[in-house]
């Protein structure tokens, strides 16, 4: 059984890798001729290996076939060489070939790429999509790529343990490694097999999770301890394993969030002292009918901002998910500046609105310290097309121009010249770096860079503007 477990590292030291030979000794030996532009169109054809559909607790053997060639267009007395295979796009597996153009893998390998491919233990049928790229010389020595058809197998990775109906524990550095110690693990209510833990943690502490039938008294069942492959794991989102089980390590330093998945049986340590989403209900909304989701501040911890318009009398509160728990409304910091710009007032603790209007909502959640400001809808061109160009800080001249109506449309001011269409909002109230709070418009929709990178770029001509519906997320360039 300990073979069929997933080493991660092990397999990522392994990427890449191949031979031609049977017995799998040339992995860490890279061949490759160079290849000539193909004459015409030739390809192989190939077909699922003789173990296509893989039970890791049925298998018998090391090492499974699970591609050969069935027939090809290049001319008789041609060399066919397999030069790459990808397993769903993007994993690779170290592999030999045998005589006949058979395509021979590791089954620990192949295990260990099913999983992290679907990031999930779970022994439940898995379908791998391989690629493979080959090429053939000819008898007069010309090389020639051929191109190929995708081959489709399964493989069902092994049993896990039975999931316990009485949950799960945390034993380690927090409270002792003993029974005694034992942290009990909160169900989420939206999924039986997800298990999580809330705490403070001083920083390089130690754990494993147990199952609550490892409990008895002051007794502790270290056989049933779940871990990781490596002592002091602190990758904070990995594999569990349960047979010589280390300990996880957790660096953070303060509010941190422990989960433990028992569907596809990973774990993740994460800091909770900020949240990473943030949602917006209110009477216009239905209370919680309906949660509206704000971009994240890219690279701030807990900011967000969202721009949206209010009728006089609307009431509204925040929440880190899209749903109750952890909401909040007027109890928040708020300045006396967006108290007068949008007549804010507290309605038995939520934000009530007072005049109505379109507003830049940035909110700010950090450990108990939380931030809400209403401020003017700002919103500015950057770069190529802009007054400003390039340069900080932005000025007025590259200003939207902020409709009266629920859906009515910014419009920016048009552009100086052609180039990169860049766009972003400037929150007065965290001022920031304006790549932080960018967006621009992708195919007739408003995208938003939130957390991400440098977004696709978008090309403007001279004399054109940008428009822009927050009420349906659409815009255009025209």
């Amino acid at each position: 059984m300990r073979k069929h477990l997933i080493y991660a590292g092990l397999f990522l030291a392994a990427i890449g890798f191949s031979a031609c030979d049977e017995d799998f000794k040339d992995w860490a030996d890279p061949q490759s001729n160079a290849q000539q532009d193909a004459l015409g169109q030739l390809t192989a054809t190939y077909a699922a290996g003789k173990d296509a559909n893989i039970v890791m607790d049925a298998a018998t053997t090391d090492s499974v076939e699970i591609v050969k060639m069935a027939s090809t267009t290049a001319e008789a007395g041609s060399l066919i060489k397999i030069n790459s295979l990808t397993l769903n796009g993007t994993y690779t597996v170290p592999y030999a070939v045998k005589s006949g153009n058979i395509v021979k893998v590791s089954l620990a390998q192949l295990d260990s790429v099913t999983q992290l491919a679907y990031k999930s233990r779970a022994s439940v049928s898995r379908e791998l999509k391989i690629a493979v790229k080959a090429s053939a010389t000819t008898a007069a020595g010309q090389g020639i790529q051929l191109s190929g058809n995708e081959v489709t197998i399964n493989l069902k990775p092994g049993a896990t343990p039975a999931v316990d109906p009485a949950g799960y524990y945390v034993v380690g550095d927090f409270k002792g490694w003993n029974a005694s110690g034992a942290i009990a693990m909160t169900k989420d209510p939206n999924n039986e097999n997800l298990y999580t833990l809330e705490l403070d943690n001083t920083g390089n502490s130690y754990f494993k999770f147990f199952p609550a039938s490892a409990i008895d008294g002051s007794n502790l069942n270290w056989d049933k301890a779940l871990g990781s492959a490596v002592d002091g794991d602190t990758s904070g989102d990995n594999f569990i394993i349960w047979a010589n089980t280390q300990a996880i390590k957790a660096e953070l330093v303060g509010k941190i969030k422990i989960t433990l998945d028992v569907t596809n049986y990973r774990f993740t340590v994460k800091d909770n002292s900020a949240p990473t989403e943030l949602y917006m209900t209110g009477s216009a909304y239905a209370w919680g009918g309906t949660w509206n989701q704000f971009i994240p501040v890219n690279s701030t911890k807990g900011a967000f901002w969202g721009i949206y318009y209010f009728t006089a009398n609307d009431e509204v509160k925040f929440a880190p998910q899209a749903g109750w728990g952890n909401d909040f409304g007027f109890a928040a910091t708020i300045s006396d500046a967006s108290v007068q710009l949008a007549g804010l007032s507290d309605s038995g603790g939520n934000i009530k609105v007072g005049k109505s209007g379109w507003y830049l909502v940035y909110v700010s959640v950090v450990g108990n310290d939380r931030v809400v400001a209403f401020e003017k809808p700002n919103i500015y061109l950057m770069g190529d097309t802009s007054y400003g160009g390039w340069n900080s800080p932005l000025v007025d001249q590259d200003l939207f121009t902020i409709p009266t109506a629920a859906n009515g449309e910014f419009v920016s001011p048009a552009f100086v010249k052609g180039g990169e269409v860049r766009i972003c909002v400037h929150p007065e109230t965290a001022a920031t770096d304006w790549w932080k709070t960018e967006f621009i418009v992708l195919s007739g929709k408003i995208a938003y860079r939130g957390n991400g990178g440098d977004q696709e770029r978008v090309q403007g001509q001279t004399g054109q503007k940008v428009h822009l519906n927050f009420t349906n997320n659409t815009g255009r360039v025209e």
